[in-house]
């Protein structure tokens, strides 16, 4: 009985053993499979980003069809004419709703698109450092401020800090002057200044201007009726009703792209005149009723000077603001700060790159493709 007892419990321990090494083995052989599985589907989705990165940089480096397309005709979106870069075919592909690109490109994958410059510096192309997701973060190279009287007036200040980081000055105009040298773009939004202070911070103001600053000034400059700055003659008209404020786009202007013969009203009543110092002075849009100048852009030595009578518009064909905000970043040109994808999943990141022409400089075309 005792051998016998042995025995069983043998054959029970051997086939415990065989059972346990049976279900080891299969598990192994599982979790092989399962990760093969895994690593072959990683590979093939890596290798699908990269296909449709090449195929967007190769969609976008032809003209697109039709070949005049606009974000309501457009069929495939392409952005050069001969491998040179069209500026209005790629302000529309930046016009367009991100889900609606996705969508013509025949992509699941998330995108985004830049320049480089032979330096390896991004872009600004008329005004655009990036197109894409969201979630990466193109920002623009320079240095500027922002100038404010009051929070009723501040139309651009949320704009002016996310997409130039500007520096904000509420009521300190010794501040704005002060460091007026290290700043290449400056809006005045009403900013309403004093006469002492007009008069203390104005020679500053225009030296800013004539070594190549780019402002924008609107409202009221300061409060004297007349104010003569940087070539023109800043005043003021009190008590306008309604149709008073009402006035017509008379020139197209390379920068807002405002539609000539459209109407707008604005809220507050301010107009420029041409005066001695200032060059190519441009009328863009005039008061119906007086002809005074509602918006106007003249350059004063280097640089160049946009005065709007006020950003609190009704446009009837457009956001008035919102022009305003890509003629700022059209007008500040030149480089932007590395592109930013720390806000990304790198899972399945793919790059395509393409050589093109701008301004007849090389620049290469880079598309990122994740998942």
């Amino acid at each position: 009985m005792g051998v016998l007892s042995i025995s069983t419990k043998a054959q029970a321990w051997y086939m415990d053993f065989a059972i346990a090494m049976l279900l080891f083995l299969f598990t192994l052989a599982f979790y092989f499979n399962y990760t093969n599985n895994i690593q072959n589907e990683e590979q093939s989705a890596l290798s699908t980003s990269l296909k449709d990165a090449k195929s967007i940089s190769s969609s976008l480096a032809l003209g697109g069809y039709p070949q005049n397309w606009d974000n309501t005709s457009v069929i495939r979106i392409g952005i050069a004419d001969d491998t040179r870069v069209n500026s209005t075919k790629l302000q529309n592909f930046k016009k367009m709703s991100y889900k609606s690109s996705k969508k013509l490109f025949g992509t699941i994958f998330e995108y985004f698109v830049f320049f480089l410059n032979d330096k390896g510096e991004v872009i600004n192309i008329n005004g655009i450092c990036g197109i894409g997701s969201s979630l990466v973060n193109a920002t623009y190279n320079i240095k500027s401020a922002y100038y404010y009287q009051d929070e009723d007036d501040s139309f651009l200040k949320g704009f002016m800090e996310s997409t130039f980081k500007a520096d904000i000055y509420l009521q300190d105009i010794a501040g704005l002057t002060n460091n007026i040298s290290k700043y290449s773009f400056i809006v005045m939004e009403h900013p309403l200044l004093s006469g002492s202070e007009f008069s203390n911070n104005k020679a500053n103001l225009e030296n800013f201007s004539s070594r190549g600053g780019i402002f924008m000034i609107s409202g009221e400059l300061a409060t004297p009726a007349t104010n003569n700055m940087a070539g023109a003659n800043f005043k003021k008209k009190s008590g306008q009703s309604s149709s008073q404020r009402t006035a017509i786009v008379n020139n197209s202007d390379q920068y807002l792209s405002f539609t000539v013969g459209q109407s707008m009203v604005f809220d507050q009543y301010y107009y420029a005149e041409n005066a001695s110092g200032s060059s190519n002075f441009k009328i863009i849009a005039t008061f119906n009723q007086t002809s005074d100048n509602a918006i106007a852009r003249w350059n004063y030595g280097n640089g160049t000077l946009f005065f709007f009578s006020d950003f609190d518009v009704s446009y009837f064909s457009d956001d008035f603001v919102g022009i305003v905000e890509e003629a700022a970043k059209s007008l500040v040109g030149g480089t932007c700060n590395p592109i930013n994808i720390s806000g990304i999943s790198i899972k399945n990141l793919a790059k395509a790159e393409r050589y093109m022409a701008y301004n007849s400089k090389l620049v290469k075309m880079v598309v990122y493709s994740w998942q």
